[in-house]
C-alpha cells in the first residue's frame, strides 16, 4: 500500500479497508508512530508519543474486529490530540514549561468517547504555550518550539492548535484534535491546508481539557475532508456531567439532515482591508465554486459593533483568572513570551465593572447575530488575508488587521468550518470559511462537502513528507 494511501485517505476509506480486515489496526498505528517519531520533529508538532498506549488500543481494536464486534467508523483509526487534553498517565504540557512534568491521573472527555469510538491515541500534539492564553508575539512561544509548516518548515504553522494542524498536513495522522478560543483551529487550518470544524459553543466537553476562557474555549476535529470532521464530532458531542456548559445530545449529523446547499441562503462577508492578491484570488474561486454548486451567495455585512474589543476583553480578563496561581508562585516568568509576565499590570485598569460591561454587550451581539441568521443560514467568509507569516516574524505586525467574523463567532458561540481553497505567495495554502448560526454544523459539514466534491485542495499534500 503506498504511502498516500495511509496518510491522506479519508477516514471512510481507512474504515472500509479496516472493517474488511484488509488494512490491520496495528500495522496503520505503527506507521503512525514511525512517522511521529521521525517526522513530526521536524516540525516540532509532538509533544509526547504515546506508544504502548496506541499499540495496546490497536491491539484491541483487531481482536474486537476479527471477534466481530465493529464499534464504528474510528474503530482502529490513529488520531493525535491537542496536549491541553489530558490522557491518563501521559506528560499534559499545555505547551508551557510551568506544567512540562505535569501528569494527569484520567483522560479528558472528549479522549474517552474516542477510545470507547475505537479510536487509537497515538501523540500529544504540540501547541502555543496556554493556548495563547497569556499572549504571544513569536511562533516560539512553546515548549517544542517555533510550529513549522509541512509546506514551508520555515513558515508557521498557525496557533495555538500548531501541532494538530502540522500533524494532519504531513500525514502523520489521519485526523487531530485541536481547540479554539478565538481562532487556533481555523488558524493552523488555513495556514496548513486542511479542515477544521469549530463546533458551537458547549457542543464537545471540555472536561478534562485547560481551562483558559472558560466562556469562549471549544474543542473540535481537524482533517483532510469536511466528512471526517463530521464523523468524528459525532463521535465527541453531547452531554456530559463533568462539563456544565455541554449541550443535550446534539441533533444528527447525517448529510442528508439540515438545509442542504441548493437551499442554503449565504452570506458573503469580505473583510474592509485589502490582503495579498493571490489568496484574494483564491477565495474569489471558491465563492464562484459555491455558487457552481447552487449556493446563492449575496454579499453582507456583519452589524456595526466594537465586536474585536469586546472578545478579547474578556478573553483576556477569564485567562487572567486561568492562570492566576502562576502570577502567585512566579512561575508566569518561566513562559517564554516575554510580555507574559506583564499582563496583570497591562491590565490592571480592567476593573470587574469593565467585564460585567462587556458581558451585557456581548449579549447584544449575541441577539445582532440571531436577527442576521434570521435572514441567512450561513457566512461565507475569508480565514486569513495572507498566507503563513515566517518563524521568525512579529506575528503582531505579520497578522495584523482587524477579525470582525472571528470576533462575533466565537464571542457569539457559533460553530465554523476553515477550508483549502488554493495556494498563494510561494506555493503556501489559502483557505477560506463557512459560519453559521448555533448547532448549524450539519448545513455548515453539506456545504463543506459539497464544495470539496468539487475541488481537490484538501486532497493535495506537501512534497517531501
Amino acid at each position: 500500500m503506498s504511502h498516500y494511501d495511509l496518510s491522506f485517505q479519508s477516514l471512510a476509506a481507512l474504515a472500509a479497508q479496516i472493517r474488511s480486515r484488509k488494512l490491520s489496526p496495528v500495522m496503520l498505528a505503527e506507521y503512525c508512530l514511525h512517522r511521529l517519531e521521525t517526522l513530526g520533529p521536524r516540525f516540532n508538532a509532538v509533544a509526547s508519543v504515546m506508544r504502548e498506549r496506541a499499540l495496546e488500543e490497536a491491539r484491541a481494536a483487531e481482536k474486537e474486529i476479527r471477534g466481530g464486534r465493529y464499534r464504528g467508523p474510528l474503530h482502529g483509526i490513529p488520531y493525535g490530540a491537542k496536549d491541553l487534553l489530558a490522557a491518563r498517565g501521559a506528560r499534559t504540557t499545555w505547551g508551557a514549561s510551568p506544567y512540562r512534568d505535569q501528569v494527569l491521573d484520567d483522560d479528558a472527555t472528549v479522549v474517552r468517547r474516542l477510545r470507547e469510538a475505537g479510536a487509537v491515541l497515538c501523540a500529544k500534539l504540540a501547541m502555543v504555550e496556554l493556548a495563547g492564553g497569556l499572549g504571544y508575539r513569536f511562533a516560539d512561544a512553546s515548549l517544542q518550539g517555533p510550529g513549522r509548516n509541512p509546506w514551508d518548515s520555515g513558515r508557521w504553522t498557525g496557533g495555538s492548535s500548531s501541532g494538530s494542524g502540522a500533524a494532519v498536513a504531513a500525514g502523520l495522522v489521519p485526523f487531530a484534535i485541536g481547540s479554539e478560543t478565538w481562532g487556533s483551529i481555523l488558524c493552523p487550518a488555513a495556514f496548513c491546508g486542511v479542515t477544521g470544524l469549530r463546533p458551537t459553543y458547549g457542543r464537545v466537553s471540555r472536561a478534562g481539557a485547560m481551562a483558559l476562557s472558560w466562556t469562549f474555549d471549544k474543542i473540535g476535529p481537524m482533517a483532510h475532508h469536511a466528512e471526517d470532521c463530521r464523523t468524528v464530532l459525532a463521535a465527541i458531542a453531547g452531554r456530559d456531567p463533568g462539563d456544565p456548559t455541554s449541550l443535550p445530545d446534539p441533533p444528527r449529523l447525517a448529510a442528508r439532515d439540515g438545509k442542504g446547499v441548493l437551499q442554503a441562503r449565504a452570506a458573503l462577508v469580505k473583510p474592509e482591508w485589502k490582503g495579498e492578491r493571490e489568496v484574494e484570488a483564491a477565495f474569489d474561486a471558491a465563492v464562484e465554486a459555491l455558487r457552481l454548486a447552487g449556493l446563492r451567495v449575496e454579499p453582507a455585512r456583519l452589524p456595526e459593533f466594537e465586536a474585536d474589543s469586546v472578545a478579547w476583553l474578556l478573553i483576556v480578563t477569564e485567562a487572567l483568572s486561568s492562570f492566576e496561581g502562576l502570577f502567585d508562585n512566579g512561575k508566569v516568568r518561566l513562559l517564554k513570551d516575554k510580555a507574559a509576565p506583564l499582563q496583570r499590570e497591562i491590565l490592571g485598569r480592567v476593573t470587574a465593572a469593565d467585564h460585567v460591561k462587556m458581558q451585557r454587550m456581548r449579549v447584544v451581539m449575541q441577539r445582532q447575530m440571531d436577527d442576521f441568521f434570521g435572514r441567512y443560514d450561513l457566512i461565507v467568509s475569508n480565514n486569513f488575508q495572507n498566507v503563513a507569516p515566517r518563524v521568525e516574524d512579529d506575528l503582531e505586525k505579520a497578522l495584523a488587521g482587524s477579525d470582525r467574523v472571528g470576533a462575533f463567532g466565537n464571542a457569539c458561540g457559533l460553530p465554523a468550518v476553515a477550508l483549502p481553497c488554493g495556494f498563494g505567495k510561494d506555493g503556501l495554502p489559502v483557505g477560506f470559511q463557512l459560519m453559521g448560526p448555533p448547532l448549524s454544523e450539519a448545513t455548515l459539514l453539506n456545504v463543506a462537502a459539497a464544495y470539496q466534491a468539487r475541488t481537490d485542495w484538501h486532497v493535495r499534500m506537501p512534497q517531501g513528507v
